[in-house]
């Protein structure tokens, strides 16, 4: 990813272009404070398309120096730094942070080297970055950085120290033998004579000595002379970020990263917004086919439901057909190739014929019930002499009905009301007219 990595380094700011496998210089400058840092950067930000940034610095009022605690826990050891910081600087508002050195020599004691920097200046460059949308990746100590980038190893039990030179200074790193950091101080010289060097060297020596108790030597033969190095802005550009040397106070990080949280997250949700749009799109086309092919099967269905209803009309407008069918069923009488007579003129043919001679019929009515499956018959008539006994006769009557298959149901006589002083008033004529009612079903097998 395409990065800008700034130098900061007393009055000179340097900004390069950095990317995995080149470094390009920008624009470089002089600057006296962080008002006039900063006006360049807002001046220059959108020239240069600056949007994500580290910065590394070395300036006077940027402090470094060792922290000698004991072996405690972890959280102990850090609360014992924070004491010291207090009591080195007071209420002053500075950014600071502590790196564990990791020492190979350490004994009784831990060794942590120190970085601090007033918060006026980090403060007001992450304030910047956070109002102008450009992602600060973290302000970090030149020296120490470049200290990390370098990877030297000698077989001197005492360590030994090089030189190593960016944009127009240089630094004496003192390292012990397996390479780890001890020190490091600052030559006002990219190109420092060999008097410099060793005044430098001594100075520097004598410091770790009164540190660690060893007295490393300078290693000539170890003196870089490749000045503004492009591989070296290289590697600070990639070099990874470590929030333990980041020089940006806590809670202004935290700012950065959740405005860069936000910006993630509504590019997330814009994307998946647009996935969700294209991927609704063919869901509702199929749901107007589908929609479509509803309405059809609909249309369809209620002409198949048109049709059971004129089918269902049809049967029952049969279902008396059918009776008569049944009741036709079974009498040898009538011959396959003869009409079947209505049922009807049947029935009051055969309830003629059994009748009582001695009975006159006045009227007949009869009524075929197909939901029941029954005829009703009903018949008024009247004796021709008193001395008929008529419900003998009835009896009879319907005894010769069921011989012929009739499948009759109990009959109900009423008679007329009495009529006192008629020759007709003995006890089996005393009522003349009489009403005869019976039902007739279909007959069983």
């Amino acid at each position: 990813m395409v990065a800008s990595t700034i130098i900061w380094d007393h009055n000179a700011l340097q900004i390069w272009r950095t990317s995995k496998s080149d470094a390009r210089l920008l624009k470089k400058v002089n600057v006296e404070d962080v008002t006039e840092f900063l006006s360049l950067l807002e001046a220059e930000s959108k020239s240069l398309g600056i949007s994500r940034i580290r910065i590394y610095i070395d300036l006077p009022s940027l402090d470094h120096h060792l922290e000698r605690v004991p072996k405690i826990a972890p959280k102990l050891q850090q609360q014992l730094l924070q004491q010291r910081r207090i009591k080195l600087y007071g209420n002053e508002d500075r950014c600071w942070v502590a790196s564990d050195m990791q020492l190979q020599r350490e004994g009784a004691h831990q060794f942590y080297l120190v970085s601090s920097l007033p918060n006026s200046i980090a403060g007001a460059i992450a304030k910047w970055a956070l109002q102008n949308g450009v992602y600060l990746e973290g302000i970090f100590s030149l020296p120490f950085a470049l200290c990390s980038i370098d990877s030297i190893t000698s077989d001197n039990p005492q360590g030994f120290i090089h030189y190593s030179a960016l944009g127009d200074a240089g630094y004496l790193i003192a390292r012990e033998e397996t390479g780890k950091l001890l020190f490091f101080s600052r030559l006002n010289s990219a190109a420092p004579s060999a008097e410099q060097l060793e005044v430098g060297a001594n100075r520097l020596g004598l410091f770790v000595e009164q540190e660690f108790g060893i007295n490393p030597q300078l290693q000539t033969e170890l003196i870089s002379n490749d000045i503004n190095s492009i591989n070296t802005i290289t590697c600070l550009g990639q070099q990874k970020i470590d929030a333990k040397t980041n020089l940006v106070q806590r809670a202004d990080w935290a700012k950065q990263r959740n405005l860069r949280i936000r910006h993630r997250a509504f590019a997330l949700c814009s994307v998946a917004l647009i996935i969700t749009f294209y991927q609704t799109i063919p869901l509702l086309d199929k749901k107007q086919e589908l929609a479509v092919n509803l309405a059809s099967l609909d249309l369809k269905l209620q002409a198949q439901t048109k049709s059971i209803n004129e089918v269902q009309r049809s049967i029952l407008d049969n279902r008396q057909y059918t009776k008569v069918i049944e009741f036709s069923q079974g009498r040898e009488t009538i011959s396959k190739d003869a009409p079947v007579p209505a049922p009807l003129v049947s029935l009051l043919q055969g309830l003629s014929s059994a009748l009582p001679m001695s009975i006159e019929l006045d009227t007949y009515s009869a009524f075929i019930n197909p939901e029941d499956a029954i005829t009703e018959i009903k018949i008024v008539g009247r004796p021709l002499t008193a001395d008929l006994d008529l419900t003998t006769e009835i009896e009879e009557m319907t005894s010769r009905l069921k011989k012929e298959s009739w499948s009759i149901s109990e009959p109900t006589i009423e008679f007329e009301q009495e009529r006192n002083g008629s020759r007709f008033g003995n006890q089996r004529g005393r009522l003349r007219t009489f009403t005869l009612s019976f039902n007739v079903s279909p007959f069983n097998k």
